[in-house]
């Protein structure tokens, strides 16, 4: 009787004992199963704020602000947003290195900031390369004369910021210097240049159409002020205050003015597309104007900046005041005619500003993306 009775207690204790490492294994499993479920968690949640700060470079890249090209060097601007799918949000920092190159830094998080992540890449601007060969440039015919004057010695506009003009352009480059006529301009004394005029044979159809690895197209789907039939004697004015520019008023082509008449449109650079013949009779802008058609000028009108056209340039009376260079196509090769007091001045410094205005980002080819934490 007692040996069985030491066998019954003995049996219970193995039974406890059992059960015991049961549990403690049935507890493992679950300690394991959660922690791999919080790994997966946090790795779902890691991946989710790559991705979002993978998205804010894209965004800053495929949406360049022109904004930007207004920063000073070591300047910054910043944005927010959130993913489509709600998944994750963004912070990006867009730093402005030098003239052309620019530091982007965007830290993503999940939907529930559980996770960040930043990552930086190097941005270069895109300048839009214009191939302006004299004060004008032109393939067809041109008369010339009156009182007008075509000016192929840089000029930097008055009261700008800008580097010492020291650059020279010939004051008429053209496809064929024997289709230059002269009316009260002996001797082409309404033109100076270095030489006044050139005859260049490659200028043709691409030169006024194709601007490095862009084209006409191209700008025409960056401008910012559209005229889809046309523009005839508007009087365009910047509009704004001393610290905003009223973008959306379309004849506002910003303010070159110094002193300016409205300061916070001072670098309000716009691309204007007028589809259509563009007619003028006072005013003042600065941008990148084109033209699809012929451009007439008669009273004081003034532009800072390139001016294509892919018809003719015709001024007439007062004619008016182009600071950059003018470019006619003249697709259909038909006559350019500046007469009047009109006045064609080549300066690099306008030709920049409007350009590297409008210019966008694009990442560096090579090493310009960096995982920072």
């Amino acid at each position: 009787m007692r040996s069985m009775s030491r066998e019954r207690g003995f049996a219970l204790a193995v039974s406890i004992f059992a059960l015991v490492i049961i549990a403690a294994l049935v507890t493992g499993v679950f300690f394991a199963a959660r922690q791999e479920l919080k790994i997966g968690e946090n790795t779902l949640n890691a991946q989710r704020a790559f991705s979002a700060a993978d998205a804010g470079l894209n965004q800053a890249n495929a949406n360049w602000n022109m904004a930007w090209n207004q920063l000073d060097s070591g300047a910054t601007a910043t944005f927010d947003s959130t993913l489509p799918n709600g998944t994750g949000s963004y912070h990006v920092v867009v730093r402005r290195l030098n003239t052309v190159l620019y530091l982007i830094q965007s830290t993503g998080y999940d939907q529930d900031s559980l996770a960040s992540r930043t990552l930086g890449a190097l941005s270069r601007m895109r300048i839009i390369q214009m191939n302006v060969k004299g004060a004008i440039t032109t393939q067809g015919s041109l008369k010339i004369g009156g009182s007008s004057f075509i000016d192929g010695v840089d000029n930097n506009p008055p009261g700008w910021s800008c580097p010492p003009a020291t650059d020279s352009l010939p004051g008429i480059a053209t496809a064929d210097s024997a289709g230059i006529q002269t009316s009260g301009c002996s001797g082409y004394s309404c033109v100076q240049g270095s030489p006044k005029i050139v005859n260049d044979t490659s200028i043709n159809d691409s030169t006024f159409l194709k601007f490095g690895d862009l084209t006409w197209n191209d700008l025409v789907a960056m401008a910012t002020k559209v005229y889809p039939t046309g523009l005839q004697n508007n009087d365009f004015a910047p509009v704004g205050t001393a610290t905003t520019c009223n973008t959306s008023v379309m004849d506002n082509w910003g303010d070159p003015m110094v002193p300016p008449s409205v300061a916070g449109c001072s670098n309000y650079f716009p691309i204007i597309y007028v589809n259509g013949d563009f007619k003028a009779t006072g005013g003042y802008g600065q941008g990148i104007l084109l033209v699809n058609g012929s451009i007439s000028v008669q009273g004081g009108f003034q532009f800072f900046g390139p001016v294509i056209a892919t018809g003719t340039l015709t001024t007439a009376g007062t004619g008016g005041h182009f600071n950059g260079g003018v470019m006619a196509a003249n697709l259909n090769l038909a006559q350019d005619v500046i007469l009047g007091s009109a006045v064609v001045t080549y300066s690099s410094c306008a030709l920049f500003k409007a350009i590297s205005s409008n210019s966008p980002g694009r990442w560096l080819s090579q090493r310009s993306w960096l995982d920072l934490f």
